[in-house]
């Protein structure tokens, strides 16, 4: 005997019966004849080898096995509703869960702005949020984990479909008192022998920072290798060296690197969403796909 073996139908069988104590009752309770409820109460009593009620005249009366029982059967069906439910909620655009994912840069700025108007219509749907480098969301895409994330450049992973968004410039950002402070523009390839602080191996933003040295044929002099924005933004503001990075909404305050356009070199960034193509995608996570798409500002190219 095994709990796989049991039916469904005569487990409600005898929730009815231990609720009405009579089996007449449960019967219509179940839309069912009496004879066929008192086979499925039989069933499982032989299943699970004890007897589960007492007869008493024309009503039935649970023993000590079948209060046991009951409160089990009851904790499977409570269980079975709150799955049912959950399930309902998924599949539901304006009640599910998103998971997503997305790369810090954007965080302070950009994912807000995007929550803010999806939960304008969408106000039931909740968020599941996680952050990191490019590599490291796009692994999260990749396990299951999320099933959508944001982040650039595009990951040019098998499977992972990226649909571009924004594009923003890059900048080279120098400390205030840096020679180049005052230029109007600056070219990569006069930056040979400049120390130059960036992200780690891994990070979108290292990757484009080695991809726009590696257009203008220059090997850059790399002093320190940071785990986040904040920190390479800090070590160029204290003179360590210079920084190609996103701009900052805080750009122009006293006290922060200043931020000049780079000409010699197309030097820009998109931010994409990407998704697992051929995973299943809750209708909740696709609604805000639909709409993280229909908010950007570039062209889809």
């Amino acid at each position: 005997m095994s709990v796989a073996a049991m039916e469904l139908r005569d487990l409600e069988a005898f929730s009815a019966a231990a609720r009405f104590g009579h089996f007449g009752h449960a019967a219509e309770n179940r839309f069912m004849s009496q004879s066929a409820l008192s086979r499925a109460i039989g069933r499982l009593e032989d299943e699970l080898g004890v007897p589960l009620f007492d007869r008493v005249g024309r009503t039935v009366r649970l023993n000590r096995y079948g209060e046991i029982f009951r409160a089990r059967v009851e904790e499977a069906f409570k269980a079975l509703d709150t799955g049912w439910s959950e399930i309902t909620d998924a599949v539901d655009p304006n009640r599910g869960i998103v998971t997503m994912a997305f790369i810090p840069t954007i965080g302070p700025t950009l994912v807000p702005r995007l929550l803010r108007e999806f939960r304008r219509t969408h106000a039931n749907v909740r968020f599941q949020l996680s952050q990191g480098g490019a590599g490291s969301v796009v692994g999260m895409l990749q396990d299951g984990s999320v099933d959508l994330c944001l982040t650039a450049p595009d990951p040019q992973v098998p499977g992972v479909e990226w649909v571009p968004l924004w594009r923003e410039p890059m900048v080279l950002a120098v400390p205030e008192d840096h020679q180049l402070a005052s230029s109007d523009a600056v070219q990569l390839a006069d930056l040979a022998e400049v120390p130059v602080v960036t992200l780690k191996r891994g990070f979108g933003i290292r990757q484009i920072t080695d991809e726009l040295f590696g257009k203008v044929g220059v090997t850059p002099t790399i002093v320190f290798e940071a785990a986040d924005v904040p920190t390479v933004r800090g070590l160029v503001a204290a003179g360590l060296g210079v920084a190609v990075l996103p701009p900052s909404p805080d750009a122009h305050q006293v006290g922060l690197p200043v931020e000049i356009p780079i000409s010699d070199v197309d030097a820009s960034r998109v931010v994409g969403v990407a998704r697992v193509a051929s995973r299943y995608m809750p209708a909740a996570a696709h609604a805000f796909l639909e709409h993280v798409i229909s908010m950007a500002e570039t062209p889809r190219s």
